[in-house]
């Protein structure tokens, strides 16, 4: 993976974003034929939840504590603490360690998912602390299969020393790098994540105090006039964005976007040009931002649905060249 990485003209995340993929592994298994080694389906199950959760590194915590599970069984959360420390400067804050025990667990995963990976148990408690989970453990013992994993492990690190590591504003996230719905509710330490459908263009968890705010830019013709939503850039640092629909000024959603810096409540904004990307469907992280006073509320263009016209101010203002391809 990391040869290929380097040297190859072929990205491996896409390998590992196909759905009838889903690993390195099993891109061997099905195209190489001098590829002798075979996992069990249970293995190879974990194999795909570790690749296609971590394999892109885009956040460094659980790639650490899968390596330290490499080597440890027990005390594995004050071991991550100590190394993200020393070696990131990273401090590990309890919301996040709820957040990685429901990963590690399957407990975080959303939607149909969670029974695709229900074998993915990878931690289990242990005298207040974690330890590696007796099928994890058994897994390890299987050579092949721990030298994937590490393999996969190296390749994670990599790509967030590469990729990821410059942290925006004490965030999880690298301004102007591309995430997927489920990528920002891991990182914004979410306690469960959320199928896109729910969240429906943005969405305000309490426990975090986090709001991250979802746009496609550019709208298909043929959607309906009830999710036309007009969201618009007036310049690099100025949004106007728009409500969901059936909201009013008073609404609760409406009121924390308006007041979120009072609050004390991250506004995160993520933006894509469309939903052309039928592979990833990631959204360029584009900064923290905050409401500026001016909302208008109104009736949607051919319903009787009201919303409210939101404009927002960007901490930092949106590099030239994305700001001119996201509205061209």
């Amino acid at each position: 993976m990391m040869d290929i990485d380097e040297y190859g003209e072929m990205d491996i995340m896409r390998i590992i974003e196909n759905k009838s993929l889903g690993s390195y592994y099993k891109f061997l298994v099905k195209h190489e034929k001098n590829y002798t080694i075979r996992l069990s389906s249970k293995e190879e199950k974990v194999v795909e939840f570790i690749s296609k959760k971590f394999a892109s590194g885009k956040r460094i915590h659980e790639l650490l504590l899968l390596k330290r599970m490499l080597s440890y069984k027990s005390g594995l959360f004050m071991l991550l603490k100590d190394r993200l420390e020393q070696d990131y400067q990273i401090s590990l804050q309890q919301k996040t360690i709820e957040n990685i025990k429901n990963i590690m667990t399957n407990q975080f995963t959303a939607g149909s998912a969670r029974g695709t990976y229900q074998d993915c148990v990878l931690i289990q408690q242990d005298e207040g602390d974690y330890s590696v989970s007796d099928t994890y453990s058994d897994m390890l013992n299987n050579l092949d299969f721990y030298k994937i994993v590490e393999e996969i492990i190296e390749f994670g690190i990599s790509r967030y020393n590469k990729d990821y590591s410059e942290r925006y504003m004490d965030t999880n996230f690298t301004l102007y790098q591309k995430y997927t719905y489920e990528d920002v509710c891991r990182l914004l330490d979410w306690k469960k994540g959320e199928v896109a459908l729910n969240i429906g263009g943005y969405k305000y968890d309490k426990d975090t105090k986090t709001y991250p705010v979802f746009i496609n830019y550019d709208k298909e013709n043929d959607i309906q006039d009830t999710i036309r939503y007009e969201d618009r850039f007036l310049d690099p640092s100025t949004l106007i964005a728009i409500s969901k629909s059936g909201r009013s000024l008073n609404s609760e959603d409406v009121s924390v976007a308006i007041h979120a810096n009072e609050l004390g409540v991250d506004l995160e904004l993520f933006v894509r040009k469309n939903k052309d990307d039928k592979i990833s469907k990631e959204f360029y992280y584009l900064g923290k931002m905050n409401a500026t006073g001016l909302a208008n509320e109104f009736i949607m263009p051919n319903t009787s649905k009201t919303a409210v016209e939101i404009q927002y101010k960007l901490c930092t203002p949106i590099r030239e060249d994305l700001f001119e391809y996201i509205i061209s």
